[in-house]
């Protein structure tokens, strides 16, 4: 019989045979759930439903999406952190979640509690208003609100999103009062904005595209220093007179929880970087508002979430002081 430390060994060897096959070529072994850690309708979970059916084909195996919405992101980046790190869990994360929220609240997690795979999109945050607003640009709007003696009434689609501290930013860089009507989630703002119950609001671009060039909204500004390449004819907040250097950038990737094998990090950034060199993917999303990430690996993205941590800091740490 074997001693203790032969069969140690040749455990070991087997393991080095094993453990290959069971994180890289055998993955995914059973469908895979993807987080969405938003209402379902809203911006996000467009984005996330498309991914999943390009993910699908590429793994081989249904990639179904959950919608975990509440606590601007919150709840379910807590539930995956919470997942097994096998890869079949994964969420798309987003700026919010991801770098606001655990800054500005009290997330009970951190950036590094999850494994950067791949950017997915960037995206921008407009200032959006239903037609019976009587302004019909920035300035206008700022001029509305220094002649009112009631602070401006302000959608937000959370509290604690780049969405909302984009309002924020921009009152404060005008010298305006502004109260947030704060929703729990985009999907909810829009179709009070479209019903006429909110006024004007700030939300992500891609959530209402389509309901402004139908006419049903009017876009005042995206907030952003650069114009949305999306939405070329839409001036940014910046470009009157009465904003200046305002912006509230958006973007979404690909994370599972924290110590995901390498094998399976290796997987899907692979599946990512095919998706995202896909000519009719990319058009598809920017018909919807989104601006495809270029294809790059998941220490890429992992550096980049770092940087915009450490980017934000200052504005979130204004935002959180209020």
């Amino acid at each position: 019989m074997p001693s203790f430390s032969r069969r140690k060994a040749l455990a070991a060897a087997l393991l080095g045979v094993i453990a290959p096959h069971a994180f890289g070529q055998a993955y995914p072994a059973k469908p895979i759930i993807l987080v969405v850690p938003y209402p379902a309708g809203a911006a996000v979970d467009n984005i996330g439903r498309a991914l999943a059916v390009e993910l699908g084909k590429h793994l081989g195996q249904s990639v179904v999406v959950e919608n975990v919405g509440g606590a601007s992101g919150t709840i379910g980046a807590a539930k995956v952190r919470r997942a097994m790190p096998d890869g079949h869990t994964l969420m798309i994360g987003t700026v919010n979640d991801m770098v606001v929220a655990p800054t500005v609240l009290k997330s009970g997690y951190a950036v590094g509690d999850f494994t950067p795979i791949a950017k997915i999109s960037s995206n921008s945050t407009v200032l959006v208003a239903h037609p019976s607003f009587p302004a019909n640009s920035v300035d206008e709007l700022v001029d509305l609100a220094r002649r009112s003696k009631e602070p401006l009434l302000m959608g937000a689609t959370g509290a604690a999103v780049m969405q909302t501290v984009g309002g924020m930013l921009l009152a404060d860089a005008a010298g305006i009062k502004i109260t947030n009507v704060v929703y729990k989630g985009g999907a909810p703002m829009v179709t009070d904005l479209l019903a006429g119950h909110v006024k004007v609001g700030t939300v992500a671009l891609n959530s209402v595209l389509p309901h402004i060039r139908d006419g049903r909204l009017k876009a005042l500004g995206v907030i952003s220093n650069r114009r949305d390449p999306t939405a070329p004819d839409i001036p940014t907040v910046n470009e009157g007179k009465a904003v200046k250097g305002v912006e509230a950038d958006l973007w979404t990737g690909l994370v599972g929880p924290a110590n995901l094998p390498a094998p399976v990090v290796l997987r899907l950034a692979a599946a990512m970087r095919e998706i995202l060199a896909n000519p009719q993917y990319r058009e598809a999303q920017l018909n919807a508002g989104s601006i495809p990430a270029e294809p790059e690996g998941a220490t890429t993205f992992g550096r980049y979430v770092m940087g915009e941590q450490t980017r934000l800091a200052p504005m979130l740490a204004m935002v959180k002081a209020e």
